[in-house]
């Protein structure tokens, strides 16, 4: 059984010169005609499950791979019964894999991750008037239960509107850097934007210092969690 981690063009990379950790196995490279599909041999019974360490394996081998050559990655745990299996799919996409790789040549995906400090978001949201004078006949006990409720759903819709600026002001700053992006929905109340970049390698530091404008703007009310390069995870289906 086979492991995938991602599809290559055919002799655009030596696996040894991946650097990876000592207790990292190297990938194999099945080729079928102008493609490679770097694999993981792995024993019949046993299962990829999405814990810490594997996921971790699996970022660290894409990591190294984009470093040295352009690389379509595939999902984690796409698993391949036998190397034939895999010629197939080689053989039967050749097309569209050479077409996605020419797109992502010399292009690397960031992410930029940025919530809200506890005591921003409160201030945030309260600089509604309404809000404000909400919050305040609550906290004298006016009101019903349900009252408590629809504050809430009343505090989320400001939430959802506030995100939308600064998704706006975000874009504005980094979008004319990239090539594609995608904006993803918030993980919790606390985030105000999650956005995903597809960048040519010449324009990498430059997105970098686009980034280090937007958190010297919101630092103070922001937390900013900027990571990658990565593989192109967002721009394959």
């Amino acid at each position: 059984m086979y492991y995938g981690y991602g599809i290559i063009r055919a002799n655009s990379l030596k696996i040894e010169s991946l650097k990876l950790g000592p207790n990292q196995e190297p990938p194999c490279l099945i080729i079928e005609e102008e493609l490679g599909m770097l694999c993981a041999e792995i024993a019949l019974d046993s299962m990829v499950t999405a814990t810490r360490e594997s996921m971790g394996r699996y970022t660290e081998v894409l990591c190294q791979v984009i470093k040295h050559a352009t690389v379509v990655p595939l999902r984690f745990g796409t698993l391949f019964d036998r190397e034939e299996e895999i010629r197939k799919v080689l053989k039967k996409e050749k097309k569209s894999y050479l077409k996605l790789l020419t797109k992502l040549d010399n292009k690397i995906e960031v992410e930029l991750k940025v919530w809200w400090k506890k005591e921003s978001f409160q201030e945030t949201m309260l600089k509604n008037k309404r809000l404000g004078r909400w919050k305040k006949a609550l906290e004298k006990g006016e009101g019903q239960g349900y009252d408590v409720v629809e504050f809430g759903k009343a505090i989320m819709e400001v939430a959802d509107y506030e995100r939308k600026e600064i998704e706006k002001s975000f874009l504005t700053m980094l979008r004319p850097l990239a090539v594609e992006w995608v904006v993803k929905d918030p993980m919790d109340e606390f985030q105000a934007f999650d956005g995903v970049y597809l960048v040519e390698r010449q324009k990498e530091e430059d997105f970098d210092q686009a980034v280090g404008v937007l958190y010297e703007k919101y630092s103070e009310t922001m937390i900013f969690k900027y990571t990658g390069p990565w593989a192109p995870h967002h721009f394959v289906s």
